[in-house]
């Protein structure tokens, strides 16, 4: 009896973590054109990231601008002057819902193409894609495995 609580609640321990990387993401993606630093914010189910923090820090991790997003999840600044690094674009959306972006320092100072910003789109997209029909079965499984342990525990119970 005390071995099939133990592997029940191992299961469940096993589980939760599973559960929790199934959860809904936030994704920051950003660009440099004209002198400009664009970014957009969404969650993975391409929902706008609004009115959410945007920080940026040099690879030292020393903070060099801070933003917030707009109502459509976009914002944009002005290429800072006399970056020597690479900028990492920090976004946080609230209650754990974090996204960083790298734009490299050669970035900063070159001249995109647009065969540059299809490309980038194209990555855009990439993440924003919904979740794959394997993590929707995995998180049924994990849910029919729930509802089986608390089935179990009830009928020992009783």
């Amino acid at each position: 009896m005390k071995i099939k609580h133990t592997i029940i609640f191992a299961l469940i321990s096993v589980m939760i973590p599973a559960s929790v990387a199934f959860a809904h993401k936030v994704i920051i993606f950003a660009w440099v054109e004209d002198g400009m630093i664009h970014t957009q914010s969404s969650f993975g189910s391409k929902r706008k990231a609004k009115n959410c923090t945007i920080t940026v820090v040099d690879d030292k991790g020393t903070v060099v601008h801070k933003g917030q997003t707009d109502l459509e999840g976009n914002y944009s600044f002005k290429i800072l002057e006399k970056v020597n690094s690479d900028l990492i674009l920090k976004l946080d959306a609230g209650t754990g819902h974090q996204a960083q972006w790298r734009i490299l320092e050669s970035e900063l100072v070159a001249v995109s193409s647009p065969n540059d910003i299809q490309a980038a789109m194209k990555e855009k997209e990439k993440l924003e894609k919904g979740p794959s029909i394997f993590k929707i079965i995995g998180g049924i499984g994990i849910i029919f495995m729930l509802a089986l342990a608390v089935k179990f525990l009830k009928r020992e119970t009783s």
